[in-house]
């Protein structure tokens, strides 16, 4: 499967969940050490970085290809500056899948696991699973689980 440039609504899907995370703000770290955090005041600063970084992924992907050749979204929405929109109510599962979905668009680039933006996804994606259901009361640690409490896989 080829990559393609997402959806500036798939960006603010990510940054909307990065602002309903439990710990707030959600935090990342790049391998630099440098910290960032997800604020209301940066949500467009954020948002445009997480573009620029898909963006900058399907390009190397189709190394000769302009901004407006590149698969997906590549009209003039994508020229003008990333712009938040509030929303809210996206389930876990789902912001995991976009999570995933983003992060197999953006890693054609040879550095993409020293990016803010995989830091961002790897933040964002461990804030949404302590919000699974069910998370909250597994437990923590492992010595011995009742046979009547297994599920059966296959």
């Amino acid at each position: 499967m080829s990559a393609w440039v997402v959806d500036k609504a798939h960006i603010n899907l990510m940054v909307n969940a990065g602002l309903a995370v439990q710990y707030k703000p959600l935090h990342w770290y790049t391998p630099d050490g440098e910290s960032h955090s997800l604020t209301p005041e940066n949500v467009d600063e954020v948002g445009q970085m997480l573009m620029d970084e898909c963006i900058r992924s399907v390009g190397a992907r189709y190394e000769d290809s302009s901004i407006t050749e590149l698969p997906g979204r590549n009209d003039a929405d994508y020229i003008l500056p990333f712009k938040f929109k509030m929303a809210y109510g996206y389930p876990p599962i789902v912001v995991l899948k976009q999570i995933h979905c983003y992060k197999y668009q953006s890693c054609e680039s040879d550095d993409w696991k020293e990016t803010e933006a995989y830091a961002f996804c790897q933040a964002l994606k461990s804030a949404t699973i302590s919000r699974l259901p069910g998370y909250e009361e597994a437990p923590w640690g492992w010595e011995k689980w009742p046979e009547e409490n297994l599920v059966r896989l296959i």
